[in-house]
């Protein structure tokens, strides 16, 4: 008993847990600073800590439990979670709300358990990764084009029942860790380019929107137009201020094809999306807009004064910080990186991205010394998923994205954000740990052949060297 906790002490990656556990300070103390701002928050500092401390227990589980064993039932997680999945969706198309299943913003996102409401989205994301994992860990099927159709799928599968709870900003995260996986395993680049490109082509393409004959008149004046044999095109007068110019959509252009209708020439993506969401485009894309600043625009226009009002070292104390945050929605959950620029300034948010900086350092360190194809994808799948959450979340906390609903990790409120997370960092020092021996050649290695490299060791495998 004492030799295997002298090993799993030896071998377990303390970088990262050391990084994990700062990650989560930050969110306690941050959390605590929304609090100061909102007196509806009182206690939800208190609330971290408790979620703080079952999130450990699931990470000291996800490093106990071989990942082999979890990678073996993949296909019964993934098929659960699912199913839950479904069943959101069900109550979603009934719009029938329940004390199990409430509705919440407008969305059915949670199961309500009594003393904690669950989020199956994030369940799904572990459950996926652990399944793309042990379903590539075999084969090199997906480097030939229909090889990529059933990885796709199953993607397409949570992703789909995801963006119908609706939760756009969860659903984002599958892609980049599926394209992230797949290159990792050895498929090919030319194909993952050949699909980005079509999907991009058919989210931007051109799709006409009719206007109203009196909504185009009443603001034709503030129009100048241009021609190209018999098509008119329609541009804003620049020569009048921003206040008296008109609200136009976000579109290519607008025209006129002789004397009839006049039209704007839209994305395609624009026209499937709901209006909350083209709002929060239209706020992106025109966030120099004083009057979309204070309309479509709010979250971000706050968001961007919280962070600058940190300046470089932050605020002499926590009081201080409340004049901007009070008016930040959202602030201790997908706002909460604006928080800290705001409390500690610039050197609060590079110390921040250190820590992540350190687990995905660390993790790549996994990755490549690991040459068992499972533990190798189940890293790279893990650290693609964090990755991506910090890129979004920051992203469009300073203006270089749209917003979407996306928690920063480890650090924003929530418990089953923080839970899962643990528990996918908990299965990076997983397979830290379980080293095996390489007995064939190299996983995900085609073309000219290389020399087999020596034989790496873990506490579960024969032991170091000359021992």
């Amino acid at each position: 008993m004492l030799a295997t906790l002298r090993q799993y002490l030896r071998y377990t990656s303390w970088p990262i847990i050391t990084a994990m556990i700062a990650l989560m300070v930050f969110g306690v103390l941050s959390i605590g600073i929304s609090e100061q701002a909102d007196e509806s928050l009182d206690g939800y500092a208190a609330k971290q800590m408790l979620f703080g401390s079952i999130a450990l227990i699931a990470f000291l589980a996800a490093t106990i439990l071989p990942y082999h064993r979890i990678g073996r039932a993949a296909y019964v997680l993934f098929g659960v979670t699912l199913a839950v999945l479904v069943l959101l969706a069900a109550v979603r198309y009934f719009d029938y709300s329940t004390s199990l299943i409430p509705k919440k913003r407008g969305a059915f996102r949670w199961i309500n358990l009594g003393i904690v409401l669950v989020q199956p989205s994030e369940i799904a994301k572990l459950a996926y990764i652990i399944l793309l994992a042990w379903y590539l860990r075999r084969g090199d099927h997906y480097r030939r084009l229909r090889g990529l159709i059933v990885p796709f799928v199953l993607t397409f599968l949570p992703m789909g029942l995801i963006l119908y709870e609706p939760d756009l900003g969860t659903s984002l995260l599958f892609l980049p860790t599926l394209y992230v996986m797949l290159f990792m395993a050895g498929a090919k680049l030319r194909h993952l380019l050949a699909i980005i490109a079509l999907a991009t082509a058919v989210l931007l393409f051109p799709v006409p929107r009719r206007l109203g004959a009196e909504a185009f008149e009443d603001t034709a004046e503030k129009f100048t137009v241009s021609r190209l044999g018999p098509v008119k095109f329609y541009s804003l007068d620049t020569s009048l201020p921003k206040s008296r110019r008109p609200d136009v959509p976000v579109a290519y252009c607008r025209y006129q094809i002789g004397g009839g209708r006049v039209y704007d020439l839209q994305p395609l993506s624009l026209r499937v999306m709901k209006d909350h969401q083209r709002r929060r485009i239209e706020g992106w894309l025109r966030q120099n807009d004083p009057r979309v600043a204070v309309m479509q625009g709010f979250q971000l226009d706050r968001s961007k004064m919280t962070l600058a009002s940190g300046k470089l070292a932050g605020r002499s104390g926590w009081a201080d910080a409340t004049f901007c945050i009070r008016m930040l929605p959202d602030d201790h959950t997908d706002f909460i990186f604006s928080v800290i620029g705001g409390q500690w300034g610039f050197l609060g948010c590079l110390a921040l991205l250190s820590l992540y900086g350190v687990i995905l350092l660390f993790g790549v360190e996994i990755a490549v010394i690991t040459y068992d194809p499972f533990g190798r994808l189940l890293t790279v799948g893990v650290l693609a998923l964090l990755l991506s959450q910090v890129c979004i979340n920051v992203g469009m906390t300073m203006g270089l994205m749209p917003i979407t609903g996306m928690t920063l990790p480890l650090v924003s409120y929530g418990g089953s954000s923080l839970v899962v997370n643990c528990a996918a960092i908990g299965l990076l020092v997983n397979v830290a740990q379980r080293r095996p021996i390489l007995l064939s050649q190299r996983p995900f290695e085609y073309g000219e052949r290389r020399q087999k490299p020596p034989a790496p060791y873990g506490p579960f495998a024969d032991g170091p060297p000359g021992r």
